[in-house]
């Protein structure tokens, strides 16, 4: 992106308005006094600067008759889709850009999830009789990985059911991700300043300015302003850009599920013999008739993260915008 710079040209006035075009650049020596003909000589480079048969002061093919000044305004040439040099006695071009073409950021959001901890709490043994899981026992022992001995129950032609812990902490990291396309424009062209005072000679109330070909005689401010009459053709130009396109923010809902795995129950202390595995999911399994007197435990969880929405927000616009109204 191009540095900010100044963009804005003042119209310069100094002195007396002229009272004819033969103080404006390329009309040495040539006279004006009521709109009359009195001289006329040929201008810089040779054209023919004479006034026409109905007292046009401005009839040179070098000179242009424009409606004059609107207060506020700055007098511009300005070709809006080249870069020529200035016509004679127009000074400082200036690059310009008009209609800024700039596609939304495309916008993503991921989130990954950090397991809660399913082996801080308890986790709970119900044992029952006859086929049912009915409170004939019920503990709660460590939610541990390791070998672990019970409180020695037994199952009659029974089941048992576990129940897993709370889960502790977890949660979500939010990435999100965003890209914007490059920005274009409608036109790229150029804009060249007229400082002058503009001359007299001309109906109508008109002015008389050098003639721009191959651009066009306008006028211009800096801002977006609504043309002046006189000068219909509005362009809205800069040289540099703020570009705030981006995306609405990634965030990630969190739910840290419950702790479920597997309980292994055993018939010795030492986690060896009599193997019985019961999904801690609080439903029974068929246990038949034993004693237990240990247990293990494997804690497996279902904790999820849920990306929000995201979408493309902000855009671009001249930092430096100015409106510059063709005739």
């Amino acid at each position: 992106m191009r540095k900010a710079r100044a963009f804005f040209w003042a119209s310069v006035c100094g002195g007396a308005a002229l009272a004819g075009c033969g103080d404006i650049i390329g009309l040495d020596g040539y006279t004006e006094g009521d709109g009359s003909t009195t001289d006329a000589t040929a201008n810089d480079s040779g054209s023919d600067a004479s006034a026409d048969a109905g007292g046009d002061a401005c009839a040179s093919p070098a000179f242009t008759c424009v409606p004059s000044l609107p207060t506020g305004w700055a007098w511009a040439a300005y070709d809006p889709t080249a870069r020529p040099a200035c016509a004679t006695g127009y000074t400082t071009p200036q690059d310009v850009e008009e209609g800024i073409d700039a596609g939304a950021a495309t916008c993503g959001c991921t989130c990954t999830t950090t397991n809660p901890t399913c082996t801080s709490g308890k986790i709970t043994i119900t044992a029952g009789t006859n086929g049912l899981c009915n409170n004939v026992t019920n503990q709660t022992d460590p939610a541990d990985a390791g070998c672990n001995g019970v409180t020695a129950f037994s199952t009659t032609n029974g089941d048992i059911s576990a129940v897993g812990p709370a889960p502790v902490d977890g949660g979500c990291t939010p990435t999100p991700s965003e890209s914007a396309p490059a920005v274009g424009y409608a036109n790229e062209g150029r804009a060249c300043a007229y400082t002058e005072s503009a001359g007299g000679g001309c109906a109508n109330g008109s002015v008389c300015l050098p003639n721009p070909a191959p651009f066009t005689t306008c006028v211009e401010q800096l801002g977006m302003h609504v043309c002046p009459s006189g000068f219909a053709t509005q362009h809205l130009v800069g040289t540099t850009i703020t570009d705030t396109r981006g995306c609405t923010a990634c965030t990630c809902g969190f739910d840290a599920g419950s702790c479920g795995g597997t309980a292994t129950l055993y018939t010795n202390v030492g986690c060896t013999t009599g193997a019985l595995a019961v999904p801690v999911d609080g439903v029974c399994t068929a246990a038949g008739t034993h004693a237990w007197k240990g247990y293990s435990y494997a804690a497996t969880t279902n904790a999820s993260c849920a990306a929000s929405p995201v979408a493309p927000d902000g855009g671009v616009a001249f930092s430096d915008l100015t409106t510059i109204c063709c005739n």
